[in-house]
């Protein structure tokens, strides 16, 4: 399962390197968002939850840090979800929950929140 220690951490560090920051992503009480952004969301949140139904183990994701407490937070948000679905049966199952639980966090960071 290393490989997938190394994925998710390479995904972290995308999403790091994406530019967002609370200082930047707020405008007069709204976080805004790019579309760059919410795709790398997107695959970091398909990473974890393709962990959670490999049967990796949740202490491990929660292990990776990225240097940024806000960053970490998110990424314990997210593992925190992830795991608290149910490890599915058939690939085709988790493929499903894989994409749905992708799909969410994008079409959740695409719409701007007051802070």
């Amino acid at each position: 399962m290393l490989k997938g220690h190394w994925a998710a951490l390479a995904m972290w560090s995308a999403f790091c390197f994406a530019g967002v920051s609370q200082a930047q992503a707020q405008t007069q009480g709204e976080i805004h968002t790019n579309q760059k952004v919410c795709d790398v969301f997107r695959t970091l949140a398909g990473s974890i939850m393709q962990s959670r139904q490999n049967g990796e183990s949740k202490e491990s994701l929660l292990a990776v840090k990225s240097g940024n407490p806000d960053h970490d937070k998110l990424g314990a948000l997210l593992i925190n979800e992830a795991y608290s679905q149910p490890v599915l049966d058939s690939p085709e199952l988790k493929s499903k929950a894989i994409t749905a639980f992708a799909d969410k966090w994008r079409n959740t960071c695409n719409k701007p929140v007051s802070s």
